[in-house]
């Protein structure tokens, strides 16, 4: 019990270190979340910050999910350590400690931590599923034209059920269940927002 406290712990610490306040401060000297939707993810950096300040902030928390995810599965021996790590990472994501508990939607964070529990012998299969969620939102926001919360809220929902269609093991299709979960209670507020 002690070890899966730990992971979660150490999870939630490198996952709310605010990448998107970090990269906006040192590119425009303005604070990502005064501006545009309030999230500190990639999309609304790069409202601030250009495409490459949004991309520096995705690729930071992409990196960011898969240290938490693969220092917990190193250090601490409990088979869950890694999806607790991984989970706790996304809330980080959401709940910055470090930024007043503000944070972004946490879908870089969820990508960055799926690719890392499922690290060596699912890398490859963890990367086509992360690619066909991107491109049903893609699908539902272009062709479907779905809101873009809700689109998000949506292939959240099969996550899960994503992960094990294509025959995961269970630690990684529950981190893909529960940061799903984290991520729609994250999204939900903004199930009405206009965009500009």
């Amino acid at each position: 019990m002690l070890n899966i406290i730990l992971a979660g712990l150490w999870g939630y610490l490198v996952g709310a270190i605010p990448t998107g306040v970090i990269v906006a401060r040192a590119m425009r000297g303005v604070d990502v979340r005064t501006t545009g939707s309030g999230h500190t993810g990639g999309l609304n950096v790069t409202r601030v910050a250009g495409l490459g300040g949004g991309v520096l902030t995705a690729l930071g928390d992409i990196l960011l999910g898969a240290l938490a995810v693969a220092v917990a599965r190193m250090v601490w021996s409990h088979p869950l350590a890694g999806t607790v790590a991984g989970v706790a990472a996304i809330v980080g994501h959401d709940w910055s400690v470090y930024i007043r508990f503000a944070g972004g939607i946490g879908l870089a964070k969820l990508t960055g931590c799926l690719l890392a529990i499922s690290a060596p012998e699912w890398w490859l299969m963890a990367l086509v599923a992360v690619l066909i969620a991107l491109a049903l939102w893609f699908g539902l926001i272009r062709f479907v034209r779905v809101h873009r919360a809700r689109a998000t809220i949506l292939v959240m929902a099969l996550a899960g059920p994503l992960l094990w269609v294509l025959g995961f093991p269970l630690p990684v299709i529950l981190l893909g269940v529960f940061g799903g979960i984290v991520v729609i209670i994250k999204t939900a507020p903004d199930w009405n927002r206009v965009y500009a």
